[in-house]
């Protein structure tokens, strides 16, 4: 009976070592990620970096991740600079601080400049598309003409997104509607409108006056920003005087003779004044960019 088994058994163990050695050499295995992967996996992570490359994206800003810690190594090396020379460690704390908002504070800045510039540059594209309106009677015809002359990548794109959607089946209606979201400016807007009623409605000289007047718009809401800015830049100017003005008070305070020590470099008290003056001028320079600073998503 043991001898009838035993042919039995060996097949058995030899499948079961078939299939540990498949288990073993055939299926993936985690392989342990090496230390500077994960560091730099961690860094990330820990400072967001994928959400403000999105938040760039989104806004047409092209930033790799090399750039955001080139960035990032800048701040520290600044930071430790004057923690150095001021022999004061507080500083450091400013300097996470200004780490962790400077990357939302370029997004932000850098958007609105953006928004500004696609604003400006659609007031000749669309006057060209009026002329051509009059021409062909079809507004699909007309953009067409109209890209084809346009310069500015960024502009041709928005019409090319247009003319993409017409060609893909969409109606003009829909086509229009995408256009408005791309610009999201309330004076674009209602050029669109008016747009949408000559389709309808036939492109007469009322709906083409219609259209001049609302690209008269835009152009008096691009001349009330730049004097806006203008008013802005010089109440910055202002501010930042101040802010320069208010640090004479520790600088000069700081050759007050206390034996040999300088009471802002060497004493505690003096190190933490300091340290509240740095944080109070940086956010009195992000609130002041915020108040004095034109808010074009309203407009």
């Amino acid at each position: 009976m043991a001898l009838a088994t035993l042919p039995f058994l060996t097949g058995m163990l030899c499948a079961c070592w078939f299939l540990l050695v498949y288990l073993l050499f055939s299926l993936p295995r985690k392989r342990k990620m090496p230390t500077k992967l994960r560091l730099q996996r961690f860094f990330y992570e820990t400072m967001q970096v994928e959400n403000f490359q999105n938040e760039a994206k989104a806004i047409g800003w092209k930033i790799t991740k090399r750039e955001f810690l080139l960035l990032i190594i800048l701040n520290v090396f600044l930071t430790l600079a004057v923690a150095v020379v001021t022999h004061n460690l507080f500083i450091l704390i400013t300097g996470f601080v200004v780490g962790v908002y400077l990357p939302s504070f370029l997004i932000e800045k850098k958007r609105q400049s953006l928004r500004f510039n696609l604003i400006s540059k659609l007031v000749d594209p669309l006057r060209l598309l009026l002329s051509r309106l009059s021409e062909q009677q079809n507004i699909t015809r007309a953009v067409e003409m109209t890209r084809d002359e346009i310069v500015d990548k960024e502009i041709k794109e928005i019409f090319n997104g247009f003319l993409r959607d017409v060609a893909i089946g969409g109606s003009v209606r829909d086509a229009l509607f995408n256009l408005k979201k791309r610009v999201n400016f309330r004076k674009f807007d209602l050029y669109v409108e008016h747009l949408l009623y000559a389709h309808y409605e036939g492109f007469t000289v009322e709906a083409i006056n219609a259209l001049d007047k609302a690209v008269q718009a835009i152009e008096f809401d691009l001349r009330a920003i730049q004097k806006v800015k203008e008013q802005s830049r010089e109440k910055k100017k202002k501010l930042y005087l101040a802010l320069g003005l208010a640090w004479f008070f520790p600088i000069i305070l700081s050759f007050v003779s206390t034996g040999e020590a300088n009471i802002y470099l060497h004493t505690l008290p003096g190190k933490i004044v300091i340290f509240c003056y740095v944080l109070g001028t940086i956010f009195v320079y992000i609130k002041g960019e915020e108040y004095l600073s034109l808010n074009l998503d309203d407009l």
